[in-house]
């Protein structure tokens, strides 16, 4: 039922006065029912056979009870008795498998999950699976793809726990996960293949039988399973002698997650993996946990969070003399360091790395981007641009549409500083393109906003304006808050140029606080700089204050917007207008 059938049902059942006094405490008991009609119809005969309860007082005794399952009887009828009805007309292979599919966590399965965990062949297991269909244990969402509701799966876990002894639970476990980190590496690996295949050390997979050889070009898949990926990975560090297949199945998902922009998910995920990595005693897969976590905390704006995990990174690869993770660790830092505001550490870092590659630790096509950022941020634009173009090829001889996609974006970021922004839209174009073709969204949010920066400097401010919103919804989506800084100060600067000072203001004054909020100097820079340009035309006092504090970070910085604020602050003051 709909919710709002449910508690409809609810009403009829314990009375329609009742259930309208507490509709909150009514909403929450038909959830906990997972608004079966039995189970509702149960509910509201028991409340109707207390009068003296409270609505909310069956809801608390629901949450803090246990299994709605045992807790809902009226005159011997429960949810229970009304499984077991159709679960006893099975055979027993049908039971053994209905049973066994309650050990999946997820909220949804396919028939190839449901043969891992079985030890089934595909066919058989199909066979089966309509089976339970046919007495209504499990529904279809999708051809091929079943669910089993919430209560069913408690039905389905009591009678496993019943039947079943922990080591036939540990073999289904070890077969499911074994199975489905398999299906997430054969599609990741088209993304990510020669550092994942690095990373995971893998064995042959259980079930060969189960993979199929166009998988690898199946990436939505990976958006279908998210949330199931998710439970998995706290399902494998919950249960005992699994923890290998914790850390390794959030490795697999990191880049589609990255791509996507779910960085809150890449936390989740290898937060997990780290515990169970070093409940393991796996330092090296400690190190790929920590990296990795590093990702999503630069992209989020925790800049100390993720110094502190890429330090710890490569200080685990050098205790393991793994020079290879740990060139690649410090490539990493190269973003942090411009971040947190020392961009000719990156620079000299990113340099370094590269002329230390005589093993092939470093990637070049991981270490051009961040070297190129670096030097955009020192406003060394030629060296950048050729940084940038060296990446472009290395992806095009790579056929690699993730890094050719960014690349383009990181040139035509350089271009607009050249003051070329024509081209600049042509390539943002370009990598837009791309990125739609390939379901790629990380990036997105830059592109766009750059995107609007060329068409500010080309007179279309509707056109511009309208990028720096997207980029900004885009960032805020993902949770990435340097870019939220960036657009909301950019979206000033046209603001500006429209003639809409109040809301230019505003947007300045947002960039600052959230760039002062995640400690980002550069956008907090600009953000002082643009403000102290719209004081100065009624307190030439307070504007010199901005200016000075924006000074001061963009010294530190080595910043090239240090020249124009050092000539406005050498010029004689003007009287307040």
């Amino acid at each position: 039922m709909t919710s709002d059938e449910a508690a409809e049902l609810l009403a009829r059942t314990a009375g329609a006065a009742r259930i309208s006094r507490e509709p909150d405490a009514a909403a929450e008991v038909v959830r906990r029912c997972g608004h079966l009609p039995l189970a509702v119809r149960l509910a509201g005969g028991w409340l109707a056979h207390r009068p003296a309860w409270r609505v909310a007082d069956l809801a608390r005794r629901l949450e803090t009870g246990g299994t709605v399952l045992r807790q809902l009887a009226v005159e011997q009828q429960t949810v229970a008795g009304a499984f077991s009805a159709s679960y006893e007309h099975l055979s027993e292979p049908v039971k053994w498998l209905f049973r066994l599919i309650g050990l999946h966590p997820g909220d949804s399965f396919d028939a190839r999950m449901a043969a891992a965990l079985a030890a089934l062949s595909l066919d058989r297991t199909e066979r089966m699976l309509d089976d339970l269909l046919d007495q209504h244990l499990i529904e279809e969402v999708a051809p091929g793809r079943y669910r089993m509701h919430d209560l069913m799966r408690q039905y389905s876990a009591e009678l496993f726990r019943e039947s079943t002894d922990p080591a036939q639970r540990h073999e289904a476990g070890n077969r499911l996960l074994d199975h489905v980190l398999h299906q997430v590496a054969v599609r990741a690996s088209s993304l990510d293949q020669q550092v994942l295949a690095t990373h995971l050390r893998l064995e042959a997979p259980l079930r060969a039988d189960l993979i199929n050889e166009t998988d690898n070009l199946d990436i939505e898949w990976l958006e279908q399973e998210r949330l199931n990926l998710i439970a998995l990975i706290g399902f494998a560090l919950q249960e005992k002698g699994h923890s290998g297949y914790a850390w390794r199945l959030a490795r697999a998902m990191w880049r589609f997650c990255y791509m996507r922009g779910y960085f809150g998910d890449i936390v989740a995920t290898h937060q997990t993996g780290l515990t169970a990595a070093e409940r393991s005693g796996d330092r090296a897969a400690q190190a790929v946990m920590h990296n990795y976590l590093a990702s999503a905390y630069t992209r989020t704006g925790s800049y100390l969070d993720s110094l502190r995990h890429l330090e710890v990174a490569v200080s685990i690869s050098r205790d393991l003399h793994d020079r290879r993770n740990e060139h690649r660790y410090r490539a990493n830092l190269v973003v942090v360091h411009w971040l947190t505001g020392s961009p000719a550490r990156s620079v000299s870092l990113g340099r370094q790395l590269l002329r230390e590659n005589t093993w092939g630790a470093v990637q070049p096509i991981v270490a051009l981007p961040n070297l190129g950022y670096a030097l955009v941020a020192v406003g060394r634009y030629p060296e950048a641009l050729r940084a940038h173009r060296q990446h472009l090829f290395l992806a095009r001889c790579q056929g690699s549409w993730f890094h050719m996609s960014n690349a383009l974006g990181h040139i035509a970021s350089v271009e607009n500083r050249l003051g070329n922004h024509r081209k600049a839209v042509r390539l943002i174009a370009a990598s837009l393109r791309l990125r739609e073709q390939n379901g790629h969204r990380f990036g997105e949010a830059e592109a766009r906003n750059e995107l609007g920066i060329a068409y500010r400097h080309l007179g279309r401010l509707g056109e511009a304006r309208m990028q720096h919103a997207l980029a900004l919804d885009l960032a805020k989506d993902s949770g990435d808050r340097h870019v939220q800084a960036a657009a909301l100060n950019d979206l000033g600067l046209t603001l500006t140029a429209a003639g809409d000072v109040e809301a230019a203001v505003s947007a300045h004054r947002e960039a600052l606080a959230l760039a002062s909020r995640i400690a980002h100097p550069y956008e907090q820079g600009r953000a002082l700089a643009a403000l102290a340009d719209h004081l100065a035309r009624r307190n030439n006092a307070e504007a010199g204050r901005h200016r000075r504090r924006a000074l001061a970070i963009f010294e530190r910085m080595g910043a090239p917007e240090r020249h124009e604020l050092r000539r406005q602050l050498a010029e004689p003051s003007s009287p307040p207008a």
